[in-house]
């Protein structure tokens, strides 16, 4: 390689890093002025690889008794998984990652996965299921699975296409789920609260979010522990759209929905009859579970639109499904107290 060329590349080099700076300057900036019509407007900027997440506490004291699972088809773009799984590693070094994928997805990794890292490798069944709730059943219940025969007291599940960026989430959960307890009867076939996000849609019912969830391994274990099939699917959708209601705070998504048919077969499992009304779904999730904000977990999701906001001059659109924050779930949660 010739000195020109030497000097060249470290001249753009030196341009490079120069114009990144200004332009993360310069985004700071103008972000003081965004305005959209009668609306702020905001975003945020999150590091995309592992080798820009700095650690303070390298030795930190951490929960043996948690287990971060990443469950879902690996995505490559930006090598995302692949560095979610870095940054877990260099946040939470004492703790266990389990991923689990497909038997494809696991053969092109392994070689690339540091070799404290479970990898769990699965079969497609004959039927994914409507909006593939079977591939996420089958993946998280077996990475559930050998958390349990390794004797791992929580669970963090997450997804392949979703990354949390804070260094205080496991501190955080573990404390959420002691304080909030269960009612003694409620103890009788749940051990402790589920822990959703606010990923959970105001205007979906029984929709609480299986996106992202935290709790006591058995209680993950027998949330996810079923399989749909086509009639089932067939039956429930035509239940659905039968139903009305004159409460308009709640709006029920005409659809069968992953999320609503693992959360009402789980009530079903710990003896909690479904109702089909929006008091019987604030009154389980008050008992049973608990929802914290997204922003509370540094959470970012690939495959979602990149904006926060929900934008319309309507206070409760039933296009735009709120999202169902803790300040609202402790609000149910306390009245819900009250009565009891």
């Amino acid at each position: 390689m010739s000195f020109f060329v030497i000097i060249l590349l470290l001249i753009s080099l030196l341009i490079y890093f120069f114009l990144k700076k200004k332009i993360l300057s310069l985004v700071k900036y103008f972000t003081k002025f965004f305005e959209i019509s009668d609306f702020f407007f905001t975003f945020k900027l999150f590091n995309k690889s592992s080798s820009n997440v700095h650690v303070k506490q390298k030795n930190r004291r951490l929960d043996k008794n948690f287990a971060i699972i990443i469950q879902g088809p690996i995505l490559n773009d930006s090598n995302f998984t692949l560095e979610t799984i870095n940054v877990y590693s260099e946040n939470f070094p004492n703790i266990p990652i389990i991923l689990s994928s497909w038997e494809k997805d696991i053969k092109k990794v392994k070689g690339k996965i540091n070799k404290n890292i479970h990898l769990i490798s699965n079969t497609l069944p004959p039927y994914s299921g409507y909006r593939n709730i079977n591939l996420q059943a089958i993946t998280t219940k077996n990475a559930i699975k050998l958390a349990k025969k390794l004797n791992y007291k929580y669970v963090l599940k997450t997804r392949t296409d979703t990354r949390l960026y804070s260094k205080s989430f496991v501190k955080y959960l573990i404390n959420t789920i002691k304080f909030y307890k269960l009612t003694k009867t409620s103890k009788l076939k749940q051990k402790e609260r589920i822990i959703g996000t606010s990923f959970t849609l105001r205007y979906r019912l029984y929709g609480f979010s299986d996106m992202i969830l935290f709790g006591n391994t058995k209680d993950l274990y027998n949330y996810f522990d079923i399989l749909s099939e086509k009639k089932i699917e067939k039956k429930i959708y035509n239940f659905l759209i039968k139903l009305n209601f004159k409460d308009k705070n709640y709006f029920l998504q005409k659809e069968f929905c992953p999320e609503i048919y693992f959360f009402s077969e789980f009530c079903k499992k710990i003896g909690k009859k479904i109702k089909w009304t929006t008091g019987d779904y604030i009154n389980k999730l008050s008992s049973n579970f608990v929802i914290v904000d997204n922003n509370s977990l540094g959470i970012y999701w690939k495959k979602s639109n990149k904006f926060e906001n929900h934008f319309s001059k309507d206070p409760m659109p039933i296009k735009n499904s709120l999202e169902f924050s803790f300040s609202e779930w402790f609000n149910c949660y306390y009245k819900n107290k009250k009565i009891n």
